[in-house]
């Protein structure tokens, strides 16, 4: 394969036929080559736990808008509904192609070229509008322990995104060393929290509020979409497989360390903070710094606000590593100028694809967060839909997996996976009935944007060519 050149659909059938023979090589002059030194499993899970969560931060206006109750239920339910088929799916799905572009080669094998460009295409709009909530959250939870007016605000937003993009021009090796650190910087001022508030989790009364107020439909729609948010992005890292060291078998074991300590991250900071609540109507993005201060006094609290800047920066770093890969296989398969597809010699690392993503990042930085969080998640969705069908139309294609990964239970839970995401993005339109106008807004856009992937797939293939037949 040349090193500008598409993947050919030789390479990708190389890696299926791979299988109980051991972890498929990369290809030469892709990421993770041997020109770049590959991430191991610890690594990998920390970087799992940043690119999906970070820490409770980010829950906070779920309690605003979902109350307390409805809150802790979603947050027991979306990791059995969306986050375990979610990271399931990944799993099998890797080790059947463990490919530089993961979820785009997936949904392209099972469903053709145009389902693999809307996949990509999806996420490049879900990505654009999640990567520019985190600088905004960043200069947020900082302006606690500093005071900063907005423009210092835009400024430290703007630089945190170039700081990201100089450890990714580093190669993955040195994200993911740093990730290990930050994760266990994020997880110790939330582990001091449930600490020093133990005595309300042994003690732990159910908040007082009703489980739905006036406007249900409202507070179960955007209370999901945020905890949604929150919970997902596990087979995002299938995007780097290629620099994963074994994929088929370490992307299962990153996901079993990672995902207990996501679900657990949230549910206990919050069972702490709303035990015996009456009113969450204070609640929002750095309300956890007000919670440390009441429990733990102001250390715990400034604690927790340096903790959230970290997480901020800490998930933006991590997802940096992922979507700067994107623009990299899309110009590979003939979507984009194929100098996007070109290596850093030396360190196997699409540079540019990592310099133009920090380019529009840094103009997306002044954008808001919830309506951000509502589209962010349309659009993931909708992503996660072709790659659910991909697995199961994969599971006929190729039905031998010996020596790999495959999700048990036959038949009904390979249906159980692919609906249950499907059925908890299906109540998150209970926004666009209830008497959330913003909500009824920025679906119609969510819903245009989507439909506007047959237009774009036919410039794209018209002004580059697009990747070559069969």
């Amino acid at each position: 394969m040349n090193n500008g050149g598409p993947r050919t659909d030789r390479e990708v059938g190389d890696a299926i036929r791979g299988g109980a023979a051991g972890p498929a090589s990369p290809a030469p002059g892709s990421p993770g080559d041997g020109s770049a030194a590959r991430v191991g499993v610890l690594a990998l899970a920390a970087l799992m736990y940043l690119v999906v969560s970070g820490g409770a931060y980010g829950i906070e206006d779920a309690v605003r808008i979902a109350g307390a109750r409805l809150t802790l239920l979603l947050c027991l339910v979306v990791p059995l509904a969306l986050s375990l088929p979610s990271a399931l799916m990944a799993t099998e799905l890797t080790a059947l192609m463990p490919l530089e572009g993961g979820f785009y080669f997936w949904v392209k094998e099972a469903l053709g070229p145009f389902a693999g460009f809307a996949e990509a295409y999806l996420t490049i709009l879900y990505t654009l509008v999640d990567m520019a909530i985190y600088p905004v959250l960043f200069a947020s939870y900082l302006s606690f322990a500093i005071p900063l007016g907005a423009p210092a605000q835009i400024a430290i937003g703007v630089a945190l995104v170039w700081l990201a993009g100089g450890l990714n021009l580093m190669g993955i090796r040195p994200v993911g060393g740093a990730s290990i650190g930050l994760a266990v910087v994020l997880i110790a001022p939330f582990a001091a929290l449930v600490i020093a508030g133990m005595p309300r989790l042994i003690h732990w009364t159910a908040p007082l509020q009703p489980m739905f107020g006036r406007d249900a439909l409202g507070a179960l729609g955007g209370g999901l979409s945020i905890v949604i948010w929150n919970y997902s992005g596990w087979e995002n890292l299938s995007v780097v497989a290629g620099e994963i060291k074994n994929p088929r078998h370490n992307y299962l074991r990153a996901i079993a360390i990672a995902l207990p300590l996501v679900a657990l991250g949230y549910l206990m900071p919050l069972g702490v903070a709303l035990t015996g609540a009456t009113s969450t109507a204070a609640w929002q993005a750095g309300y956890f710094v007000e919670v440390g201060k009441r429990i733990g006094g102001p250390l715990l609290g400034l604690a927790l606000a340096i903790g959230g800047a970290i997480s901020a920066f800490s998930i933006f770093e991590a997802a940096m590593l992922w979507v700067s890969r994107m623009p990299y296989v899309l110009a590979r398969e003939g979507y984009l100028p194929a100098a996007l597809g070109q290596l850093r010699a030396g360190r196997g690392i699409p540079a540019r694809s990592i310099v133009v993503c920090c380019m529009l990042f840094s103009f997306l930085v002044p954008m808001g967060f919830i309506a951000l969080v509502l589209l962010d998640v349309f659009f993931y969705m909708g992503a996660l839909a072709l790659e659910l069908w991909a697995l199961i139309r994969l599971r006929r294609i190729y039905p031998d997996r010996s020596g790999l990964f495959v999700i048990p239970g036959g038949r009904a839970a390979l249906i159980t996976v692919a609906m249950a995401p499907m059925a908890t993005w299906i109540a998150t339109f209970g926004l666009a009935v209830s008497h959330n106008a913003s909500g009824r807004r920025d679906l119609i856009v969510a819903i245009v944007l989507g439909v506007c992937v047959w237009p774009a797939y036919a410039i794209a293939r018209r002004r580059f060519g697009g990747p070559p037949p069969a």
